[in-house]
């Protein structure tokens, strides 16, 4: 009988006042007892605008630089619905100059355009890390994966210098449907702000057969609503 009542007496107490009623009564001498704390970021059920800059790493001849904007749902703390849009900016490598001006080799190119779609991710791992100083950073690790429509450019001029009174090829475009899949890990700075990296592959099917596949490396940010 003594126990219900002190149980019952002990429900009744705040959470702040709970370890010190527990070490009045004698209870659990040698544990230290400690409230646990809500998670320092709450994602579920908010949207999410990000903008990110990415680079595609495996390409042999161009460099493609790739802004991306992002609006994003998350559901839960796990799950999140996104819709994206990409614009792809290209340029030569040293390969692409050395090839075409040396050895007068023109090599085909598919240049990415515009990348649109969508997808979803999951966010597994959530965790902090204490700096020396004593600074907290909290943290989580995420998966994604989506599908869209990628309007391509296939090249076939651009590492040769160009003749005179030569004609200039244009480059052909098609549009493929698309898939990727990555991870990633955000840092949050505060409630509403958090920055990032990801790492995805994407497949892209090519104009002549095959599949272009790009290696693409990003940093960003998103603000939640």
């Amino acid at each position: 009988m003594r126990n219900i009542f002190l149980t019952a007496f002990i429900l009744c107490l705040p959470a702040t006042g709970f370890a010190d009623a527990l070490r009045k009564q004698g209870s659990f001498k040698d544990v230290e007892v400690r409230v646990i704390r809500r998670k320092f970021f709450q994602k579920s059920v908010r949207v999410e605008l990000g903008a990110n800059l990415g680079v595609i790493m495996n390409s042999s001849f161009t460099y493609t630089v790739l802004p991306t904007a992002k609006l994003g749902v998350h559901l839960t703390e796990w799950l999140e619905l996104y819709g994206e849009g990409t614009a792809g900016f290209t340029i030569n490598k040293s390969d692409c100059t050395e090839l075409g001006g040396r050895f007068n080799i023109e090599p085909v190119v598919d240049e990415v355009g515009l990348l649109a779609g969508g997808g979803a991710a999951l966010t597994p791992v959530y965790g902090k890390y204490q700096l020396d100083s004593g600074d907290v950073i909290y943290f989580d690790w995420f998966l994604n994966g989506g599908a869209g429509m990628a309007s391509m450019l296939n090249r076939k001029q651009g590492c040769k210098p160009l003749l005179p009174n030569e004609t200039v090829i244009q480059p052909e475009p098609y549009t493929k449907v698309g898939f990727n899949f990555g991870t990633g890990q955000r840092y949050f700075l505060n409630q509403t702000t958090s920055i990032n990296w990801g790492l995805r592959v994407y497949f892209i099917p090519g104009l002549l057969g095959g599949t272009n596949q790009s290696v693409t490396l990003s940093a960003g940010a998103g603000y939640y609503l």
